[in-house]
């Protein structure tokens, strides 16, 4: 019993201790906005990441009228795009959030237990304050029984955005520290992906330079179902991979005894989901991500060049992995 709640514990936990990290050695070197929830409607994801979960949501949309190596790299060259970024207090990255419009796109439905459904976790001071934004918002509950529930210590509740997303939100008893200012109610975020294979996703990502840890056996645990809407005698196994040089947790979460179906979407259809990661090569990244069945949706198949200030270029590339996630592949620049 120790050990499963322990599982459950590291399962909701998205403090971050931040220490001072070893230069990074494999491909992926960092992250960016790290949750990139693709939508049909932008004002609507607007007010549900901004009044229904607290994010800080500023300034007008940016859009691709005038940006056609960007449309080139969702492999959208002629569709309508625009975005905004909504951030938690205190920290730089955040939830990057685009609409695709003229690129007949066809909403994605997804069950938890799905390979291919992204969770955005999202830890907070006050569980119940939480769950009373979210329901303003009329935020589909998925938790068994429509209101949050104990898991183990912590309190928690999952519900989707209007697109499909999943997003879970928590309350750890103790509260971890934290750097949002104390008027804040979230004070920590991290990210999950269903998959099919658990042990294979690890392997794929440890390919790529990243390091973590996994409960080989499934487990078994009531309460953490019933959190995620699921018949009580399901299990799951977990592993959860550090991103270099962010202090960002990213979880694989593989699911058995429940039906799970593999749902194939398109970058333009609302409920898929991008990553964002910097990686030291782009190139050597797609061929090491090809063997596990990845594939480049950038135009022509290849990598991209963005332009920005003073003439310079990013090489980017986006790639479906194995379990329709959209990498977006940023090639860093030398460091001086």
């Amino acid at each position: 019993m120790k050990k499963t709640l322990a599982v459950v514990v590291a399962l909701l936990c998205a403090a971050v201790v931040r220490a001072q990290a070893p230069e990074p050695t494999g491909l992926i070197v960092g992250s960016g906005n790290f949750f990139s929830p693709i939508v049909g409607d932008l004002d609507k994801a607007i007010a549900f990441y901004r009044d229904g979960l607290g994010l800080d949501i500023q300034g007008t949309p940016a859009n691709a009228e005038q940006n056609a190596p960007l449309r080139n790299m969702f492999g959208l060259p002629d569709a309508q795009l625009r975005w905004t970024v909504g951030r938690p207090p205190a920290m730089r990255t955040g939830v990057e959030i685009v609409e695709i419009k003229k690129a007949d796109g066809k909403p994605v439905e997804r069950r938890p237990q799905d390979p291919g459904a992204f969770t955005l976790i999202v830890l907070v001071r006050d569980i119940d304050a939480a769950f009373a934004k979210a329901k303003q918002v009329s935020a589909p509950v998925v938790t068994a029984g429509g209101r949050p529930l104990a898991v183990g210590r912590a309190k928690a509740f999952v519900v989707k955005d209007p697109d499909g997303h999943f997003v879970e939100v928590a309350q750890l008893n103790p509260l971890p520290e934290t750097q949002a200012p104390e008027t804040a109610n979230v004070i920590g975020v991290r990210v999950r992906l269903t998959v099919n294979d658990a042990g294979q996703a690890m392997r794929q990502y440890q390919a790529l330079g990243l390091n973590g840890t996994m409960n080989v056996t499934f487990e078994k645990n009531d309460a953490l179902m019933r959190l995620f809407g699921l018949k009580d005698d399901a299990q799951y196994r977990l592993a959860a991979m550090d991103v270099p040089t962010t202090g960002l947790k990213l979880e694989f979460i593989e699911f058995k005894g429940v039906d799970r179906k593999t749902v194939r979407a398109n970058i333009q259809d609302p409920g898929s989901t991008r990553m964002q990661l910097q990686v030291r090569d782009v190139d050597a990244t797609i061929e090491a991500l090809k063997p596990a069945g990845g594939s480049v949706v950038s135009t022509g198949g290849t990598t991209v060049e963005l332009p920005g200030r003073g003439g310079a270029t990013t090489k980017v590339a986006i790639v479906r992995d194995p379990n329709n996630l959209f990498l977006v592949l940023i090639q860093a620049a030398p460091r001086p």
